[in-house]
């Protein structure tokens, strides 16, 4: 049963160098962008100051909004429109840059030259004390770290085995996305990257100083930021609402009968794929249902109407 897609923790300068996509087969199959740098990314987790909102929509009755948030290697923007109406309502809640924890799904737009800008569509935005935004930049800076050293590993002992490293306690998901990004980015210079992550050791470290926005100077790979975001998805179809009418009506029959008033997914999932709801296709329902607000997962694998 496929499972929804971990959130990778990331700088915004290893979104800003991340230029290859990996695209999911069948309509709306998951899609993933490559770093170079070990990371396999449909959804990240990102934290630092986000800017105030700014509507860049033109349709009223879909509203699309932009911010931009900047930790202390770069700056990545940050949208929320109509399908994600609890993230757009965070994003417009701040007149003044604050810090902010955000989850969301990565996207690489290329313009007509051929250039990519990077942006993460929100599902959920957190504002937070200045210490927790450091809390979590260092469990970003370290995995980050970690992932590099894997992919100089693999690198330099290209025959180390899988199982090895699993063994180690490396997920896989890691492994796969080091073996690739070896094959797409041969020659990213990973010594200027672990450079450009010192100013968010500082900012670990406790260094209180105001974030910088102007751009750094770039490691390997570069990209021109500030770009027009893509406009938002279509809205589902007929048939994908009916997907999900049946969606909704197996979890409440679910938490209905559960002890606790939630919906086990797993539960779900097996309910659903019944009906023929399999795989990808649900995950695609329930991750609409969540960005639309109209389900939440307030513990892991544990879902309610919201």
């Amino acid at each position: 049963m496929a499972l929804r897609e971990p959130a990778w923790r990331v700088t915004a300068r290893e979104l800003e160098t991340s230029l290859e996509e990996e695209k999911g087969e069948g309509e709306r199959a998951a899609s993933y962008l490559l770093s170079p740098f070990a990371a396999r990314m449909n959804r990240v987790l990102i934290t630092g100051t986000l800017s105030p909102a700014e509507p860049i929509g033109r349709d009223e009755s879909q509203p699309f909004w932009r911010s931009r948030l900047t930790d202390p290697t770069g700056a990545v923007a940050v949208t929320a429109g109509s399908f994600q109406p609890r993230a757009m309502a965070q994003l417009r809640s701040s007149p003044a840059p604050r810090p902010a924890i955000v989850v969301g799904k990565v996207h690489l737009y290329r313009g007509r030259d051929g250039v990519g800008y990077v942006s993460v569509r929100a599902e959920a935005v957190r504002f937070v004390a200045e210490t927790e935004e450091r809390a979590v930049l260092a469990d970003i800076v370290r995995q980050t770290l970690d992932r590099v050293d894997l992919v100089e590993r693999i690198e330099k002992v290209p025959a180390t085995g899988e199982a090895s490293l699993v063994a180690e306690g490396i997920p896989r998901g890691w492994i796969r996305a080091a073996r690739e990004s070896l094959q797409r980015y041969p020659n990213v210079d990973r010594a200027a990257f672990r450079r450009d992550l010192r100013p968010a050791l500082r900012r670990v470290a406790g260094d209180s100083g105001p974030v910088a926005t102007a751009p750094l100077p770039p490691a390997t790979v570069s990209v021109t930021r500030a770009p027009p975001s893509p406009p938002p998805p279509p809205p589902p179809t007929a048939a994908e609402r009916a997907e999900e009418s049946m969606f909704l009506d197996h979890l409440d029959e679910i938490a209905e009968v559960s002890a606790d008033g939630y919906a086990d997914l797993k539960e779900l999932l097996a309910r659903v794929a019944t009906e023929g709801l399999l795989g990808d296709r649900a995950e695609a329902v329930l991750s609409r249902l969540e960005e639309e607000g109209v389900v939440e997962e307030p513990i892991v694998g544990k879902l309610r109407r919201a």
